[in-house]
C-alpha cells in the first residue's frame, strides 16, 4: 500500500485507538522477547544463518569489482552526487530504523491497507479480487520461493497479515536497488528472514540480527577494498 512513514504512524495509532480489531496484533506485540535476550539472538542466528550466509557470499562475489570505485569515492568523492560513508554508527542506526519502519510501522499500516483495498476493489460487492490475488497467487509464489520455510508465517494468520508482509517487504527490497540485481533479489529474502525472526523471537532480536549482519558486511568490505562502504546520492 502506498503509505509514507508519517501517515503510517498516524494510521496505526488511530486504528489502535478507534478500531483495534483491524490489525490482529497489539501495538507492542512484537517488542517482547521471551526469556533472556541473548538466547533469542542466538536462536535467531541459528534460524537465519542460511540466508545470511548466501548474502555474505553474494557480497563477497561483488566486492573485488568494487575495489577501485570504492577507493576513488573515498579519496576523490564523486561529481555525480553526495557520497555517504556507511560507518559503524550509520549502519547501526540505519539497520535499527529499517526494522522499526518495515517490520513494524509499515507492516501494521499495510494490514490496514489490505483491508481497505479489499473492500474498495469490489469487496463491498462480495467479490474480493484483492484477497484472491494474495491468497491464490502471491502468497503461494512467496511460499514456493522460500521453499516452504516460512509457510506457517504466511498461512496461519489472516490473509491480510501475509499481504502486509509481502507489501512491506517489497518496499524494503526496493530501497536496496543500489546493490544491483543480485543484491536487490537477495534483499527480498533477507527481509522475509527478518520477518520470520520477528515472528519467532521478537522485533528486538530482528533488529540485533540486522545490525550484526550489516556490521559483518561492513567488515568484509573494509577487508577487501581497504575503505568503508560508500554510496552516491544524486
Amino acid at each position: 500500500m502506498p503509505f509514507g512513514l508519517g501517515f503510517s504512524v498516524l494510521l496505526v495509532l488511530v486504528l489502535e485507538w478507534a478500531a483495534p480489531d483491524v490489525i490482529p496484533f497489539h501495538l507492542m506485540t512484537f517488542w517482547t522477547v521471551d526469556g533472556p535476550f541473548w538466547d533469542a539472538f542466538t536462536a535467531s542466528v541459528v534460524l537465519a544463518w542460511p540466508v545470511m550466509a548466501v548474502g555474505v557470499l553474494v557480497t563477497l562475489a561483488g566486492l573485488p569489482r568494487q575495489r577501485r570505485i570504492q577507493r576513488e569515492l573515498a579519496w576523490y568523492g564523486s561529481p555525480e552526487g553526495r557520497v555517504v560513508t556507511l560507518g559503524p554508527v550509520t549502519l547501526v542506526s540505519r539497520s535499527a530504523l529499517e526494522e522499526i519502519v518495515f517490520r513494524w510501522l509499515l507492516f501494521y499500516a499495510a494490514i490496514a491497507g489490505a483491508v481497505a483495498a479489499d473492500f474498495l476493489v469490489l469487496g463491498f460487492a462480495g467479490l474480493h479480487p484483492v484477497r484472491w490475488v494474495f491468497t491464490e497467487v502471491l502468497v503461494p509464489v512467496a511460499d514456493f520461493a522460500t521453499f516452504g520455510w516460512m509457510h506457517a508465517m504466511l498461512t496461519e494468520h489472516p490473509w491480510t497479515v501475509a499481504a502486509a508482509i509481502l507489501t512491506s517487504n517489497g518496499r524494503f527490497r526496493n530501497t536496496h536497488g543500489y546493490q544491483g540485481l543480485p543484491g536487490w533479489i537477495w534483499s527480498w529474502y533477507m527481509g522475509m528472514c527478518f520477518f520470520l525472526v520477528m515472528f519467532e523471537h521478537g522485533l528486538p532480536a530482528a533488529i540485533a540480527l540486522h545490525i550484526a549482519y550489516n556490521l559483518t558486511i561492513m567488515t568484509l568490505h573494509l577487508a577487501v577494498t581497504g575503505v568503508l562502504p560508500r554510496l552516491v546520492f544524486a
